[in-house]
């Protein structure tokens, strides 16, 4: 006759499946990797053409600098979700906070660009807004940056938070000059592209 296994057995058992799904690594290095990379190259091209290092479009050449960003962000959002969809590890603690922090920060943004542009069109006035937009976008990486490495137990990403919150502060500083350009794009690339760069590389092909 097999013996039942004991409340402390399945207690046990419980616990072990917890704790594999919290140890689960982090899925999100791709999307950071893109988007770092995709707002580093933004950035570093407004402030070539504020600056009149390349050929002077005027305004237009923001405007097509950034319905690329936005064309490019778009198309490869969708691809590494479609991608992404029934990867193992996804219900893990840690996963579930990165997405729904970026996802949340992504929504805010949306909404603030979409008020700026509106705005700008309407009245011809509120450029200030773009420039007040980066310590914005840092803090918010900071924010998701920190809050994940908190709770998935890397330092990495914590350190790269700190990193990211240094980058408002120096934004804030340069707030209305075209170095802030230069600020953004330099944590973008160290606060979100490495480390999404580290993250995919600490992926494993199939995680268990």
């Amino acid at each position: 006759m097999t013996r039942s296994p004991s409340l402390a057995e399945d207690l046990s058992y419980i616990r072990d499946l917890a704790e594999a799904g919290q140890n689960a690594p982090l899925l999100g290095g791709r999307f950071l990797a893109m988007w770092g990379g995709l707002v580093t190259l933004a950035y570093l091209g407004h402030f070539l053409i504020a600056t009149g290092a390349v050929v002077q479009l005027g305004g237009l050449a923001y405007l097509y600098l950034w319905i690329v960003f936005g064309a490019l962000g778009g198309i490869g959002q969708f691809l590494l979700v479609s991608g992404a969809r029934g990867k193992p590890g996804q219900a893990s603690a840690s996963n579930r906070v990165q997405a729904v922090l970026w996802t949340t920060s992504g929504m805010f943004l949306s909404v603030y660009f979409l008020g700026l542009i509106a705005r700008m069109l309407l009245t011809g006035e509120g450029v200030e807004g773009f420039y007040w937009s980066v310590p914005m976008v840092l803090g918010l990486y900071g924010i998701g940056q920190y809050v994940t490495g908190a709770i998935s137990g890397q330092g990495a990403l914590k350190f790269a938070g700190i990193a990211a919150f240094a980058g408002v502060l120096a934004a804030v500083f340069l707030t209305g000059t075209e170095y802030i350009w230069l600020v953004g794009a330099a944590s973008a690339f160290l606060a979100v592209f490495v480390p999404g760069l580290m993250m995919m590389r600490a992926e494993p092909s199939e995680t268990v």
